[in-house]
């Protein structure tokens, strides 16, 4: 009726169900311009309009979530900051504007402003990482305010991709934990001594190495969630020449280092292995500054210091300012420019081994009273580990030397079990037998040495296994082809219970032909001296035979 009345007609309708139609009605005329008939087009369109509602909603959400989002940032307690992929500053909340000091105005369009010089080039490396899309999670660092002051903040990184993925930009959530980390500090220095004791007899069963226990030492006094002093030093006593020497130090050689030191160690959170390999390799390894320094350093006892008088009178001193303090040692203050340190004697089953040295030289930090107590504390511990330590580089020492000689004897040495398993051989038995040790070790000793399936009969292996004493026994080897004089001696372990035999093979072939020549010849010089006591007998009487013989010819002839 409306497309008769007015012409085209478009609508959309709904039916009673959820499905919608768009309805189009063209008409047609005949000559005069008469509507006589109308065509009417029904399109069924619910998807299209679905959609259409779905992505309106979408809209409304997005919106109303960009302005939540929008709200959350900027009333957030925390520092939000996002920059291009040059670290230029593109957004800035009021959270960053109370913790930095930096206006919105102030930091939009410039460079980091908060990032302290000595920092920047970890900066540029974290700002790398991120152009590879990787996330950086909870970093524990230092920011500059707006006056200068240092303030340290745990801090995320995070990619800004576009809707390709790209990386377009960098987001940064900074949260002020100086006062988390000064309450932090004072449980940690609550519970610094039972943590401090943990850690030694930790290194004590990790190792007996004398330098490596030494290294984990001062790097639990050093550590931040150790006792945290800048610096160690561990002086060792030689009674011998009567004097300190400087061992062993750790810790950094400028402010720079000392920091990058420690956002590293509170990035990396680092098993006790991960840290000596972080020791051996990394900033604090041996050949650092202050080891080197260290190293050079001898004090006298005659001296009248904190170090030599820590030793002598076996206490501990606090030099607060070096400049007014008659005990402060020269060589130390020269050599490391310290301005306050303390001093701690090593004590060791009542003797005095060495002194721990400490300072603060980067933070200033004063050493307190209560430092003092829980490094004499811990002093006991380490001089305990010291002394263990030594104890077993001296067993080492005697046990590489034992080594030597078992490896440097000429004869066939080899230690067998009750059952003729070899356990162990020295490098003899190797030359001799043509195998390599690992070819021969765990193998049977009648088979390696006799070619047998069973065991020798003539072997006295036996009889010190079933006698527990020492047998010798000459043996003739057809074999290995020559005689061989063997013996046999029981092993016992530290509580006496018999482990095996030790067998000491010497191959007298040589020896025992120049043996049965030396008995040939003796044999032949009887057989010489009989022959000659012979010759002598039968030589008497025929002498006497022939002087008579000749006398009665002369009678014969005078006749």
């Amino acid at each position: 009726k409306l497309t008769f009345e007015t012409g085209d007609i478009n609508i959309i309708t709904q039916s009673k169900g959820a499905n919608y139609a768009e309805l189009s009605s063209y008409p047609i005329k005949d000559e005069e311009g008469n509507v006589v008939e109308a065509v009417v087009l029904i399109q069924d369109i619910t998807d299209r309009v679905l959609y259409q509602e779905e992505i309106l909603a979408l809209y409304k959400e997005v919106a109303q979530t960009k302005e939540y989002l929008e709200s959350l940032i900027d009333n957030s307690a925390d520092a939000i900051v996002t920059t291009d992929l040059k670290g230029v500053v593109t957004s800035w909340n009021r959270g960053a504007e109370r913790i930095y000091g930096f206006t919105e105005e102030e930091a939009i369009g410039s460079f980091l402003p908060f990032i302290p010089d000595f920092l920047l080039e970890t900066e540029m490396q974290y700002i790398e990482r991120i152009k590879q899309g990787e996330t950086i999670k909870n970093i524990e660092t230092l920011r500059k305010k707006r006056d200068g002051a240092m303030i340290e903040v745990s801090l995320t990184l995070s990619p800004i991709k576009d809707a390709s993925g790209e990386v377009i930009g960098i987001s940064g959530i900074s949260r002020d934990i100086s006062e988390k980390k000064k309450v932090e500090k004072e449980l940690i220095r609550r519970n610094q001594e039972l943590s401090r004791l943990f850690f030694i007899s930790s290194a004590m069963r990790g190792t007996l190495e004398l330098e490596r226990l030494l290294r984990m030492v001062l790097t639990a006094v050093t550590m931040s969630d150790g006792l945290g002093f800048n610096r160690a030093i561990l002086f060792l006593l030689d009674e011998e020449k009567s004097v300190l020497r400087g061992t062993m130090g750790v810790g950094p050689a400028t402010p720079e280092e000392a920091w990058q030191i420690w956002e590293r160690l509170s990035i990396e959170k680092k098993s006790l292995p991960e840290i000596l390999r972080d020791i051996e390799e990394g900033p604090l390894r041996k050949d650092s500054f202050l080891d080197r320094l260290s190293t050079g350093i001898e004090v006298d006892l005659k001296d009248d210091t904190a170090l030599s008088r820590a030793v002598r009178e076996r206490k501990s001193f606090n030099i607060h300012d070096v400049k007014h303090d008659d005990l402060a040692d020269p060589a130390v203050i020269q050599l490391l420019g310290t301005e306050a340190y303390a001093v701690v004697p090593l004590i060791a089953r009542n003797k005095v081994i060495g002194v721990l040295w400490v300072d603060n030289y980067f933070n200033r930090k004063p050493v307190t009273d209560e430092d003092m107590r829980f490094l004499s504390g811990f002093s006991d511990q380490i001089a305990s580990a010291i002394e263990s330590a030594r104890l077993f580089e001296k067993v080492k020492l005697a046990e590489s030397e034992l080594e030597n000689i078992f490896e440097s004897i000429s004869d066939l040495l080899y230690i067998t079990t009750e059952d003729y398993t070899i356990r162990n051989i020295n490098r003899a038995v190797v030359e001799k037998i043509g195998r390599e040790k690992k070819e021969i070790v765990g193998r049977k000793c009648y088979e390696i040495f006799h070619g047998m399936d069973e065991p020798y009969d003539k072997c006295p292996h036996h009889k010190t296994v079933t006698t527990q004493k020492a047998y010798i026994e000459e043996l003739e080897d057809t074999y290995r082809g020559g005689t061989f004089l063997t013996s046999t001696s029981p092993l016992f372990d530290s509580s006496g219970n018999f482990m095996g035999t030790v067998h000491i093979v010497r191959d007298i072939s040589e020896l025992k032909k120049l043996r049965e020549k030396l008995a040939m010849a003796e044999k032949m010089a009887a057989l010489g001296e009989v022959a000659a006591k012979v010759a002598h007998e039968i030589r008497n009487p025929l002498v006497s035979i022939g002087g008579f013989s000749r006398r009665l010819e002369k009678k014969l002839d005078g006749k």
